[in-house]
């Protein structure tokens, strides 16, 4: 017998060898200012991605999470209990989790086979008058249908919520995903495409 290789599904020393001297320049100047949160290299940041994706500076607000971010959409949304936010049957946790944690009840919706995302039909059928949201997950780098859950949103006048935090680059219609929904959901955790 011969022992079997491991197939590392995220190696982050590898994915960092081109880039190894840049972080550490990074880090040092972090560790160097003792700004550990907030300050310029956030601010940097904060500039850099609204320009990438074509929007105000002070439309950008880097979060500790993709979570938290949807959780502050939520609110910002006015979303609290009593209200239901529809949400896809298909996406990781934190999509659903953060309506229980303003009070809200998720519905789950029917993904379209497509786009892996919400099913627009199956989530117009789920409309009631406690539905105050809609979440989408952009999964794998693939756009949902923003037209027509778009569409949907405005004639029922509920939010519309990108969860992009599998979709930073990707577009619909040319147009950045997380920018397309009144409020839009990033994520930097190294095992998304950040590590891809």
């Amino acid at each position: 017998r011969t022992p079997r290789e491991m197939v590392r599904l995220f190696d982050p020393l590898a994915e960092h060898a081109e880039i190894q001297a840049a972080l550490h320049d990074a880090a040092r100047r972090v560790i160097d200012s003792g700004q550990y949160t907030f300050g310029a290299e956030v601010e940097a940041f904060e500039a850099d991605l609204a320009q990438y994706l074509g929007l105000e500076a002070q439309s950008v607000v880097a979060l500790g999470s993709g979570t938290d971010a949807l959780l502050l959409a939520l609110r910002a949304a006015g979303v609290g209990p009593g209200d239901e936010v529809i949400v896809p049957a298909f996406s990781f946790i934190a999509t659903a989790s953060v309506v229980l944690w303003v009070g809200a009840r998720p519905v789950f919706a029917d993904i379209d086979p497509q786009t892996l995302s919400v099913c627009a039909e199956d989530a117009a059928s789920l409309v009631t008058p406690k539905t105050r949201a809609l979440i989408v997950a952009h999964l794998f780098g693939h756009p949902a249908d923003l037209t027509r859950l778009q569409t949907l949103c405005e004639s029922h006048k509920i939010a519309l919520i990108e969860d992009a935090a599998q979709a930073l680059g990707a577009k619909w219609r040319g147009q950045p995903v997380g920018t397309v929904g009144e409020m839009g959901a990033l994520s930097f955790f190294p095992t998304k495409h950040v590590g891809a």
